[in-house]
């Protein structure tokens, strides 16, 4: 199909301008990367400095002392002995596994599939 003179021309200005905003936006988008790297790396500032030592005075003088009273809280100071056998990491690695099997499962089952609902005909 041939194209007359000024519908070649018209496409090729829309193209030029679709090259444009196109670079455009990558520019802003740059941009806008930079903006939010900034700001996170400024909000992660702001909460080591302001937001944990308060969230730590919190826990020291209202939380710890509270969870002290609990009763299970006596057994939990009991020295555990650690152990070096390996057959615990193999038996901590298979439990997660099966936990991982099991949660998928369950999500399998509950998710909700419109396609597999067949409706009925009157």
């Amino acid at each position: 199909m041939e194209l007359d003179r000024k519908t070649r021309k018209e496409l090729s200005r829309l193209a030029r301008e679709a090259q444009g905003l196109w670079s455009e936006q990558r520019d802003v988008l740059s941009h806008a990367k930079e903006v939010a790297r900034h700001a996170s790396q400024s909000a992660s500032d702001v909460a080591k400095r302001e937001v944990l030592p308060l969230a730590q005075d919190a826990y020291r003088d209202a939380l710890q002392p509270a969870l002290g009273k609990l009763p299970w809280a006596k057994a939990a100071k009991v020295p555990v002995k650690k152990s070096s056998n390996p057959f615990v990491f193999i038996l901590m690695a298979v439990g997660t596994l099966a936990l991982a099997v099991v949660g998928y499962a369950a999500w399998q089952t509950l998710r909700a599939d419109d396609d597999l609902w067949v409706e009925e005909d009157e």
